[in-house]
C-alpha cells in the first residue's frame, strides 16, 4: 500500500524533530506511529497461562539459554 500526505509547515517540523530524536528519518517515524496507533486500537484478547503452559514455556526459555536448541530454519531445502 503506498500512502501519500501532505503535511503543513509546522506539522512537518514537529514531524522532523520528534523522528531525529528516535533516530528515524521522517517516513520510517511515520510508519511507526501509525502501525502503534492501529495496533493500539485492535482488541486483541489474552488469556492466562496454565500453570502446566507456563512450566513448558519456563523448560524451553531455560533450554534455549543453556544452548540445548537449534535454529529452524524454513524453506524447502532446509537441513
Amino acid at each position: 500500500m503506498k500512502l501519500q500526505i501532505t503535511l503543513t509547515e509546522e506539522e512537518g517540523k514537529l514531524l522532523t524533530e520528534r523522528a531525529k530524536l528516535l533516530g528515524y528519518d521522517v517516513t520510517k517515524y511515520a510508519k511507526f506511529m501509525l502501525a502503534r496507533e492501529a495496533m493500539e486500537s485492535l482488541n486483541v484478547p489474552t488469556y492466562q497461562m496454565s500453570p502446566r503452559m507456563a512450566s513448558l514455556v519456563d523448560d524451553a526459555i531455560r533450554d534455549d539459554e543453556e544452548g540445548k536448541t537449534k535454529p529452524w530454519k524454513f524453506g524447502k531445502y532446509a537441513d
